[in-house]
């Protein structure tokens, strides 16, 4: 049995590649351990980890993201 990281109790709405793979609890590394197959759906807005712009998704495609991510603050 895989033991995932443990979740973080806030999730962002928009994700972007880079922040995923960082982040997600799919990822380990450069190794995706997610199910497979698996699509995701993008689009450009912007991202609320890293606060870029740039083609994002849903936190739930990268297997939500463990804890320890900060939100990315404006001002």
């Amino acid at each position: 049995m895989k033991v995932r990281p443990k979740m973080s109790d806030v999730q962002p709405d928009w994700v972007c590649d880079d922040c995923g793979r960082e982040w997600g609890r799919w990822w380990e590394g450069s190794v995706y351990t997610g199910p497979v197959p698996h699509c995701s759906t993008y689009h450009e807005s912007i991202c609320d980890v890293c606060g870029k712009a740039k083609a994002v998704t849903e936190a739930r495609d990268y297997g939500y993201l463990r804890g320890g991510w900060q939100p990315v603050t404006t001002g």
